[in-house]
């Protein structure tokens, strides 16, 4: 992804918005149909988005499904329904799945809706903005949830093992030297949890992104993360591993940092709503941006795109009404309000100035936007299998059951088997 300014000012724009969705015609009503991806309180996120959407435009009712509980299921859910004919009129995808969702005909391209508005940039959506979701020169969705990796820490566990706030994401070897201080603190404390099983190798990509390096090469030629990059990025990660991470499930470190006995959690800026709320008030809850230690440091986009799957004209009408609400201004303000997610409109920054001065962890997201780059899935229908092949290598240098030199050879040779010839 190219580095373009996201947001901007509404100042200039305003007055080319109108509601941040599109009527039907007089007396129309409709029926949609939304699949996304949950955890926390996202789908009461969508509820408040669809009860904001109806005030405005009560004819098009919007039922959803059961939320998937990660991104692959979510996808894999989508494929299956268009399958057998009962697929949602609108789906959520994540970043890394734009190419598969092109690829495999999972969402329709929305170039001909686009070009029937006027003043489309000026209605928020800038081309950074847009580029989250484009392949091949055709826009496949729009931003509905946007994050990006951060540090969440409990304050006050870090100031009781004597770390330096000022200097903790400096660069790596001061997280983890945090981290090796809080473990020893005792008490069944841990230093941290650096989310090595977030979905599509996220936290990884996030750690190799921050050094400079890459998955693949340019036009995806061949393997990027073979060189000494990747071998630093897998020392590091044994160094969570040796400053006492206990391999466990982002669930169970959840309730483990929630509970007030991690010191840092490694994930998405969009978890800030559910860490307020469960956290409530006892420990500070702070949050910094990954270190940046190179000039060429990067973090990868998170979150999910609002996609069209439908070809029926009247259908497409109703959906991309609610699509353009959702991704709107209003959407959007709501979406950054209720999890702590970067807003995936322009015009919605005006809206939110108070809400970033009451949650001023929210900004660690928000500074990151101007080295944001795309989420990477590898090329090829074994896509999913490799993110897997990835993970259980990365399982294997936290536990320290093999070191880093020798995972890294072997993760270069088993994705390799897996890309197209």
């Amino acid at each position: 992804m190219k580095r373009r300014t996201f947001l901007v000012s509404s100042a200039a724009a305003a007055a080319a918005l109108v509601s941040g969705s599109r009527p039907l015609q007089a007396g129309q009503t409709a029926d949609i149909r939304l699949s996304f991806r949950g955890g926390g309180d996202f789908p009461a996120t969508v509820q408040a988005i669809i009860d904001a959407f109806n005030e405005r435009q009560p004819d098009v009712r919007i039922e959803t499904q059961a939320p998937a509980q990660d991104w692959d299921e979510q996808f894999q859910r989508t494929m299956l329904d268009l399958q057998t004919d009962r697929a949602p009129e609108l789906a959520m995808q994540s970043y890394n799945r734009v190419r598969l969702a092109a690829e495999r005909k999972a969402a329709q391209p929305l170039g001909p809706l686009i070009a029937k508005e006027r003043n489309w940039e000026a209605l928020g959506y800038t081309d950074a903005l847009m580029s989250m979701a484009e392949h091949a020169g055709q826009q496949w969705g729009l931003p509905l949830a946007i994050s990006n990796p951060v540090i969440f820490y409990n304050e006050d566990l870090l100031d009781q093992a004597g770390v330096d706030l000022a200097g903790l994401n400096r660069n790596w070897d001061n997280v983890v030297a945090a981290a090796e201080k809080v473990t020893a603190l005792g008490d069944d404390n841990m230093g941290s949890f650096f989310d090595y099983t977030a979905d599509g190798n996220w936290m990884f990509q996030a750690l190799l992104f921050s050094l400079g390096g890459r998955m693949m090469s340019d036009g995806e030629r061949k393997i990027a993360f073979d060189g000494p990059l990747g071998r630093e990025a897998l020392r590091i990660v044994q160094g969570f591993g040796e400053a006492g991470q206990i391999d466990m499930t982002r669930k169970q470190a959840d309730q483990m940092f929630i509970s007030g006995r991690v010191g840092m959690f490694f994930t998405s800026s969009r978890r800030l709503g559910n860490y307020q709320r469960a956290v409530g008030g006892r420990f500070r809850l702070g949050a910094v941006p990954l270190p940046a230690p190179s000039p060429e440091s990067r973090v990868p986009v998170g979150g999910g795109f609002l996609s069209l799957t439908t070809g029926d004209a009247d259908a497409q009408r109703a959906a991309w009404a609610f699509m353009t609400f959702a991704t709107g201004p209003v959407g959007q303000a709501i979406v950054v309000e209720r999890t702590g997610a970067v807003p995936g409109n322009a015009l919605a920054v005006d809206r939110l100035a108070d809400f970033y001065a009451r949650n001023p962890q929210a900004k660690a997201g928000l500074d990151q936007l101007p080295r944001m780059a795309a989420w990477f899935t590898f090329p090829g229908p074994n896509a999913i299998k490799i993110t897997e092949v990835i993970f259980e290598h990365l399982r294997s240098v936290i536990t320290l059951r093999r070191p880093p030199d020798a995972v890294l050879a072997d993760m270069r040779r088993d994705v390799a088997a897996l890309l197209p010839a």
